[in-house]
């Protein structure tokens, strides 16, 4: 019944009407003494007669005078323990927002540590919840300035635990329900994340109180009438225990017993029961063994086990496996004490310690600039938020904003493992695919299958807590496509697709567009696009002329728009002009790209990468005819179709190229590469270079081998690929994981 009568203390709030509250202020220095020096008590006394002196002749609404307030969130504040900074911080806080007293004056007085704290304390005040759409501001601003410093949250916190407590003295209901919201949209689930277990209980707690007084009473009345005031099952159960242990040899421990509170309640009510009777939940009471070794966290484990039946699925180690922020502790469900399930939780005092006051247990400031250290997950959790309110600057995308918040920090969190044996973090309902991004993008983009505890899964699997996940990717290529978003949970796997998607999308568009306009200009006997003497590549940046190439595309104007602002004077003297300027060498070029009666036929009978038929141009060195085997290579000027034969083939980069045929072939083309390899015996095998087209799925369909020297050996390779791009990824592989062959030659035929 701790919990239990403390919330029920806690709104049993008498207003304080001295005008001296000097008793909450012993309160604070009798706590603050235990590990602060005389001057540091001192400057607290001084901090407090000057924010007296600040808000003298104001009254809060409960008519107590406003000293009251700032300094009952310093004796919140002290359930943490924390700075010197902080206690005045807390005291101060108001001072800025409410008096006339400014940011300089309290950077003067108590120095800028102070006063930046203070300031940010103001920001995060500024602007308050007012439905959904106004949260997303305060959530930005609380969690900006978290991220900047954690004391800022820990005191806002405290203030808010305050105004929770005498909420009830504000005359207006609509703003008693604005501030019950945002408490319990905005800041439990921030003491929740950050383990401040006290700050978390009153304030949800608090707002359920105001939001459903009637359920929070008829909860609180069956608490106690089922429990008893006495709280005798509590002492009890403690003394049970207590005999037991002793009774085993068990030395150093103490215990607690503790009732859940009414909010968690009456969320199994609602979520896992589905019910408005109380009385059908069963794990209300909590037992708390507090020891003070490891080991002997796991021997008291096995003495309740040997006394009492154990659920065992409801054995939690997180000794073994510490939660996202440090918590470490065993759990059990046990049948046997009492007519219902009663939960242990075994842990160390230092494990509490961090239970109970979360990641303030884990800070420690450092003498010369007051640095806060945190666990690593944690960090990861606090630099998170900081990229997500940092990257939240257009007002339009508040919706995606609001939903990544959602996601990413404060829905429940499952943990799955690693092969190697990490741990990594993910909101639930979260997919195999959702993992594979988390790793990296490139993970996520070559998915190939998961193996989920040995067993192969779709990438629809959703995931659970304990899974052991090991992501397959493709090697060679990208598999990633447009409609692996349905499978997707959490917006950053999603925005790393959608970035990828778009980014294919606009390079096939782009080679289109910039076709068309290449076309457009032959017609004028201009220089192409980004050619030596071209005027259109002039007209912006980079990115800005594709822009308006790929405007053209969607009809936002017209290619003649666009040679027109970079040819004004295109009159036929002009045409005349120009043609005499270029050299003899691209005049011909340009000659023979048009002269062609049957280009216009030919590019139609191209097949381009799948069945897209797409605007191509025809290399004007090889000029390929409708009986050669072709391949088209994709870049800035747009897709040129080339022979096999073509020179120009010898020096282009495998991975700009494409599959091509003619539409009259009926099939894709199979290429076939060949390739001379020279290595050292001994260095590299058969096997090894067999392997390697194994795992790229290019199958041999000759190989020779001569022994040139007493060590050198060349191998004379034919494989066969559908998509030439491949071979890029295929020779670059070869020459990493065997540096010590060299290839001779490579060849497409």
């Amino acid at each position: 019944m701790e919990d239990i009568k403390a919330i029920e203390d806690f709104f049993n709030y008498v207003p304080n009407f001295s005008e001296d509250p000097v008793d909450i202020l012993e309160s604070v220095i009798q706590k603050a003494k235990k590990y602060l020096s005389e001057s540091d008590i001192q400057k607290i006394r001084d901090t407090y007669e000057f924010t007296k002196a600040a808000h003298a002749g104001v009254y809060r609404l409960s008519g107590e005078p406003y000293i009251i307030h700032p300094m009952k969130v310093a004796e919140n504040l002290m359930e943490i323990n924390p700075d010197l900074v902080s206690i005045q911080t807390a005291i101060l806080h108001d001072v800025i927002e409410d008096t006339e007293y400014t940011y300089e004056d309290i950077q003067e007085l108590f120095g800028q540590e102070i006063a930046d704290l203070c300031e940010g304390l103001k920001k995060v005040s500024t602007v308050k919840y007012r439905g959904e759409e106004r949260s997303l501001e305060t959530l930005k601003k609380t969690f900006l300035a978290m991220a900047k410093d954690l004391r800022v949250i820990f005191i806002k916190l405290a203030d808010r635990m305050h105004n929770i407590q005498t909420l009830q003295y504000h005359p207006k209901p609509e703003k008693r329900d604005r501030i019950a919201n945002e408490t319990l949209k905005v800041y439990a689930p921030v003491a929740k994340r950050l383990w401040l277990y006290t700050y978390q209980l009153y304030l949800e707690n608090g707002a359920f109180k105001m939001l459903k007084p009637e359920k929070f009473e008829r909860i609180m009345d069956y608490l106690k009438k089922s429990f008893g005031n006495g709280e005798k099952i509590i002492e009890k159960g403690i003394k049970t225990l207590t005999s037991i242990l002793k009774k085993e040899g068990i030395k150093n421990f103490s215990i607690q017993g503790r009732l859940k509170s009414p909010f968690r309640i009456n969320e199994k009510m609602e979520n896992k029961y589905h019910t408005d009777d109380v009385s059908r939940i069963m794990d209300l009471l909590a037992f708390r063994i507090i020891t003070d070794t490891v080991s002997n966290c796991y021997m008291i484990l096995g003495i309740i086990h040997k006394y009492y039946t154990p659920l065992i699925q409801k054995i939690k180690d997180y000794i073994a496996v510490p939660k996202f922020n440090g918590y470490k502790s065993v759990h059990t469900t046990i049948l046997g004490m009492f007519r219902f399930p009663i939960e242990i939780q075994i842990r160390t005092q230092e494990m509490n310690e961090i239970a109970e006051h979360g990641v303030a247990a884990h800070f420690a400031y450092a003498e010369n600039n007051g640095s806060v250290e945190v666990s690593s997950n944690q960090n990861r959790w606090i630099n998170k938020l900081k990229e997500i309110v940092a990257n939240y600057t257009d007002p339009n995308k508040k919706e995606s904003f609001k939903e990544e918040l959602n996601i990413e920090v404060l829905e429940k969190s499952i943990f799955v493992y690693t092969p190697k044996g990490d741990i990594k973090e993910l909101p639930q309902n979260s997919s195999v695919l959702d993992f594979a991004f988390s790793v990296h993008s490139d993970v996520g983009l070559r998915f190939k299958n998961a193996i989920v505890n040995g067993q192969i899964k779709p990438l629809s699997y959703v995931l659970k807590t304990w899974d052991i996940v090991n992501i397959n990717t493709f090697k060679n290529r990208y598999s990633a496509v447009k409609h692996w978003i349905d499978y997707l949970h959490t917006p950053s796997a999603k925005s790393q697709l959608v970035k990828y998607i778009k980014a294919q999308e606009r390079e096939v568009r782009l080679a289109e567009a910039i076709n068309g306009l290449n076309t457009y200009l032959r017609s004028f006997w201009l220089p192409l696009f980004r050619s030596e003497k071209d005027k259109v590549q002039k007209l912006a940046d980079s990115w800005e002329i594709e822009k308006r190439i790929l405007g053209v595309l969607d009809k936002k104007e017209t290619f003649g728009d666009i040679v027109r602002a970079a040819y004004p004077e295109l009159k036929k003297e002009v045409q005349e002009k120009v043609i005499e300027d270029t050299t003899v060498d691209e005049t011909s070029t340009l000659k023979s790209t048009i002269t062609h009666s049957d280009k216009g036929a030919r590019e139609e009978e191209i097949i381009i990468d799948n069945d897209k038929q797409l605007h191509c141009v025809f290399c004007p060195e090889c000029d390929p005819q409708i009986w050669e085997k072709i391949v088209a290579k994709s870049g800035k000027e747009g897709i040129k179709i080339h022979s096999l034969c073509c020179k120009a083939l010898k020096t282009l980069s495998y991975s700009s190229l494409l599959e091509a045929h003619w539409k009259s072939d009926n099939q894709n083309n199979r290429y076939n590469i060949h390739t001379r390899i020279k290595f050292e015996e001994g260095k590299v095998t058969i096997i090894d270079l067999l392997t390697l087209f194994n795992t790229f799925s290019i199958p041999v369909i000759k190989f020779e081998l001569v022994k040139e020297d007493e060590k050198d050996m060349i191998a004379e390779i034919i494989g066969e690929v559908w998509n030439p791009a491949k071979l890029a990824f295929f020779f670059s592989d070869l020459q990493k994981h065997h540096p010590a062959l060299t290839i001779l030659s490579k060849e497409i035929l």
